[in-house]
């Protein structure tokens, strides 16, 4: 009766962090069309206001969690943690997500035709801004709001009564169902489980932010620049996997320097 009481809350904190996020994005929006008196808010004036809840978001969410989950916060040496050889950690990890799921997603693409269609339309959507606004808000906005959200709430609250397993499979599937997308809900669901250990194991929630930023940044990077062509299928998920792996590994190596043991 406990662990459901303490599921039931986390995934209740969690809905409400979301909906303080819409809630700040309707405020905007309607002091927007007030000053302005129009009727239609357009696509990039749309996407600029929800870049401004986004970051208003991010700075009320960082003060809560400081204030009442500071102490689950490891004393991280923040030199340690942008060292070169974390931040080539953290690359291997995220280049390894992003070749793995690249080959997966071109692998199984032509026996899901219709999914497809409307993950790529969902993709395409995003990139409707000018391409800086888009970049800030996928590299480094969306990683801060959804660590914040996903790790810093609804992880340490789960985590009050749950193994860790648990917690990172509950919070993983919630991070996958967030993206309402069956296709990008079932890789942000493996990333997110990545991501969930990342947080356990140094109990910074800068390590995860960072490690979330440079995986959307690749991807960001991929897209623009179609480097997707350039490889195989077979050799990006062979690739993948040996980036992924071997980063996971050395991360898990180099944990006592994370966590100043």
């Amino acid at each position: 009766m406990k662990r459901t009481l303490i599921i039931v809350q986390g995934l209740l904190m969690a809905y409400t962090a979301f909906f303080i996020v819409s809630l700040i994005y309707t405020f905007f929006t309607g002091i927007f069309i007030l000053i302005t008196g129009l009727q239609e808010v357009n696509s990039q004036i749309d996407y600029c206001l929800m870049v401004m809840a986004v970051m208003t978001a991010c700075l009320l969410f960082y003060l809560w969690y400081k204030k009442y989950m500071g102490h689950v916060e490891a004393a991280v040496d923040f030199r340690k943690i942008f060292s070169l050889k974390h931040i080539g950690i953290y690359l291997m990890i995220a280049l390894g997500c992003q070749f793995f799921v690249s080959g997966i997603l071109s692998l199984i693409r032509p026996l899901f035709a219709n999914l497809f269609a409307n993950y790529e339309e969902t993709i395409s959507s995003i990139f409707v801004a000018d391409t800086v606004i888009v970049a800030v808000y996928v590299i480094i906005l969306a990683p801060i709001i959804e660590e914040l959200i996903l790790r810093g709430i609804l992880f340490n609250r789960l985590r009050y009564g749950l193994s860790f397993y648990s917690a990172n499979l509950i919070q993983a599937l919630v991070f996958g169902i967030y993206h309402w997308n069956i296709i990008q809900g079932l890789y942000a669901f493996g990333i997110g489980l990545i991501l969930g250990y990342v947080y356990e194991k140094t109990r910074s929630l800068y390590v995860p932010i960072l490690l979330h930023v440079f995986i959307n940044g690749l991807g960001f990077l991929i897209r623009i620049f179609n480097f997707g062509t350039y490889i195989s299928i077979w050799a990006a998920i062979l690739i993948g996997a040996i980036f992924l792996f071997a980063g996971i590994f050395l991360f898990a190596r180099n944990l006592g320097d994370l966590n100043n043991k």
